[in-house]
């Protein structure tokens, strides 16, 4: 009989001692569910920074403000024909368009 009460409260403390680390497994699994989902909603946020930042709109204002770029106008631009003769280069052509 002591035997038994024995090897029972030894199956109580070794319960007892699963279902606590049975816990804190499950406490360690919610703290990593909530890092990912933390870490999930700096991932959005910094993809759609990066779609807004790499739309045509915002890259064309960098360039104007920030480099000073500017759209072409008429002078700016060289109209190559290709009925004309063959033999003058596109190197040709816009040297002789920057220098005339």
């Amino acid at each position: 009989m002591i035997l038994t009460m024995v090897a029972l409260m030894a199956a109580v403390f070794v319960l007892v001692g699963l279902s606590a680390y049975a816990a804190s497994i499950q406490h360690a699994n919610n703290v990593l569910t909530q890092e990912n989902a933390y870490l999930q909603a700096e991932i959005d946020s910094l993809n759609s920074q990066i779609v807004e930042q790499t739309k045509v709109t915002r890259v064309e204002e960098v360039a104007t403000k920030k480099y000073g770029m500017v759209y072409p106008t008429s002078d700016n631009c060289i109209v190559i024909n290709e009925n004309e003769e063959s033999s003058s280069s596109l190197a040709a052509t816009i040297r002789s368009e920057a220098y005339n």
